[in-house]
Order: structure tokens, then C-alpha cells, then sequence
């Protein structure tokens, strides 16, 4: 008998590959759902990050999303801008992604300039892209539907209580899958996790323009701001709004002139005339060693936090990896970098 603690994204994907060959349990205390992660995520896939791991996991998970499940993707890729500071990271990261077989495409400020006249590049280094639909972005609620519902079929059951006044004596092993809310759950059986939630508020944003329908989701690593089509408008987040040891989900209003500012500079002929519509905020589970992921277990006790915006994107790959270690089969992933004792190994491009 398995039990999961948190029955977010991370959680029930964990629950649909377990149950092909356990029984379990997933004790959420929230039928809602509504300050989960997933639930508060843009729903952007990629495969362009820094370090090895995130850049597998990412493949893996978008395969399986658009292979192994009905969850519509739109494939619009990924635009992302680096500065003329930022050439070595560039460089390093371009070609750790093609040794594990991304299809990233290095372009210079010229070439982006051809492909979207509407981007303002004088100041840009080079834009990294995918063409071939292998990135993108989903409906959070969708995936997290499908992996419910599946893991249902297999026979798993989800019980909307607390975790930690449930009798777990009964289980074989346990994991927590708890977001940023990881930390205090694990102190209940001893276990020192260093996560924290890392708010961050993204704008629903209308434009006088017609909508760049066919955009990718374009992540500026110079100003911190990315933004997507969304219906008629766009989403928009900024990593200059990011707030620590928030008690509340209240979006930050006050960063949008900073967003449009952003937002002008790089789109002068679109966002001239931009209205901020809504807002909304959510956590980002953070891990507090470095922004990479925590997996690991402390005897019968699974652990899954930290991805630091990655949750969705890498669910299906970090379902598997559990599944994996409580099987004890050799693991598709090197998780190495992963464990709560590791040498901090930095992925530099959080957005």
C-alpha cells in the first residue's frame, strides 16, 4: 500500500504510475484545488534550460503529453531573449540542449527581427527557438484531469482530508507531494526539506493591436518578463514581482507600470496601448539549496518539491522517477542533482 500526501499535478501523476502495479491512497486536503501550483500555472512546456536533467525531463514529458494522452497542446514553441551579458550562458546551454536531442535553433538579432518585426532586438545577443511544435503550452486543469482520472480507473483512491491526520502505519511507503507546503509536512515525520513558495503574480493584458496569434511564448531574460497569446489577449508574468514568505495569493497590482514599461520596450508597435485586464497569483515551489527539484527519500518516505515553476511541465517524468524508486528500478533520470544532499547546481533560466 502506497500513501500520497498532496494530490496537486505532482501527486496523481505519481498515483497513475504507481497503480499499475500498487495500491494507492492520495489524501488531498483541498477538493478544489484552488492554491495548488498547477492550477495557477501559465501551462508552458520546454526543453530549454540549463542543466541536463531539466532539459530530459522536459523531453520526456512533452512526448508523453502529446503521444500518451488527449490534453490539447499548442505548439507554439519558445522565444528566448539573452542579452549581450549573457553570451556564455547562451552559448553553454544551446549546446547542452542539442547533445540531448532538443531541437533548439540559435538566431541572431537579425533573424529574430525577420521572423517578428514587432520585437525590439538592438540590445539582444541572440533569441534562442523551437519550430517544430516540440514546445509550447497546455490547460494546467486539463493534464491534471487526465492523470486523475486515469489513476482512478487503475483502481487509486483520492480522500479529501488532511494527510497528517491520517494513520499511515498501515502504508508500505509514503510520498509528499505537497508543493511549498512540503516543508511542514515532512517535519511531522523528521525530514528537513528546504522548500519555500515563491509568489508570483501574472497579467491577463489587452492590446488596441491584433493579437500575434502565431507568438511563441517569449521568455526576455534581460528584463524578466514573458508573455503568451492567450483567447484574444495575453498572459504576462515577470520574475521582478517574485515575492518570499507571501501569507497571501493577493496579485501584486503595483508591478504592472514595471511590466508595461518591460513589455513597450521590447514590443513598441503592440504594447503601446496595453491594458492590464486581471490578475492572478500562485506559488512556485521553491527549493532553497539552489532552484532545481528535490527527489529523494529518507527510508519509506518520498519526497517530490522544489521545481520552481517546472511541477507541470515535468510531471509525467517525475511520476515515472517515483514510480521508479519505490519499485527500486533503475531510473530513466539521473537525479543526482536532485537529492536533498547535493552540490547546488543552478538552473539559470527560472521564468
Amino acid at each position: 500500500m502506497i500513501h500520497i500526501i498532496g494530490g496537486g499535478i505532482i501527486g496523481l501523476s505519481t498515483a497513475y504510475h504507481l497503480s499499475k502495479n500498487y495500491d494507492v491512497i492520495v489524501y488531498e486536503k483541498d477538493n478544489s484545488f484552488s492554491l495548488s501550483s498547477f492550477a495557477r500555472s501559465c501551462g508552458g512546456l520546454r526543453s530549454q534550460f540549463y542543466t541536463s536533467t531539466n532539459i530530459n525531463m522536459s523531453r520526456y514529458s512533452i512526448d508523453f503529453i502529446k503521444n500518451h494522452t488527449d490534453v490539447e497542446f499548442t505548439g507554439n514553441g519558445y522565444l528566448m531573449l539573452f542579452g549581450n551579458n549573457q553570451k556564455e550562458d547562451h552559448d553553454m546551454s544551446i549546446e547542452t540542449q542539442k547533445d540531448h536531442g532538443a531541437t533548439t535553433i540559435s538566431l541572431t538579432p537579425q533573424e529574430i527581427k525577420s521572423k517578428f518585426p514587432q520585437i525590439y532586438v538592438d540590445d539582444l545577443y541572440r533569441g534562442c527557438i523551437t519550430t517544430d511544435s516540440s514546445e509550447g503550452w497546455l490547460d494546467p486543469v486539463t493534464l491534471h484531469k487526465w492523470f486523475k482520472d486515469k489513476a482512478q480507473e487503475n483502481g487509486v483512491k483520492i480522500v479529501y482530508e488532511d494527510g497528517l491526520k491520517v494513520n499511515h502505519d498501515v502504508a508500505d511507503k509514503i510520498v509528499i507531494t505537497c508543493g511549498c507546503w512540503t516543508h511542514d509536512v515532512a517535519k511531522h515525520f523528521n525530514i528537513d526539506v528546504p522548500v519555500k513558495g515563491h509568489k508570483h503574480t501574472v497579467f491577463n493584458v489587452s492590446t488596441e493591436k491584433e493579437q500575434m496569434k502565431n507568438l511563441p511564448l517569449v521568455a526576455d531574460l534581460i528584463t524578466g518578463v514573458y508573455l503568451r497569446p492567450e483567447g484574444s489577449d495575453y498572459i504576462v508574468g515577470y520574475a521582478g514581482n517574485a515575492e518570499w514568505n507571501s501569507d497571501d495569493l493577493e496579485p501584486d497590482y503595483n508591478s504592472w507600470d514595471k511590466v508595461w514599461e518591460h513589455l513597450y520596450h521590447r514590443f513598441p508597435t503592440i504594447f503601446d496601448a496595453a491594458k492590464m485586464e486581471s490578475a492572478w497569483a500562485g506559488y512556485y515551489d521553491t527549493s532553497t539549496i539552489d532552484n532545481n527539484a528535490i527527489i529523494d527519500n529518507v527510508d519509506n518516505i518520498y519526497i517530490a518539491t522544489g521545481f520552481t515553476g517546472r511541477g507541470l511541465m515535468h510531471s509525467p517524468a517525475v511520476g515515472l522517477t517515483l514510480s521508479e524508486m519505490i519499485s527500486n528500478k533503475r531510473l530513466t533520470f539521473n537525479i543526482e542533482s536532485y537529492k536533498l544532499q547535493r552540490i547546488p547546481n543552478i538552473e539559470k533560466y527560472v521564468i
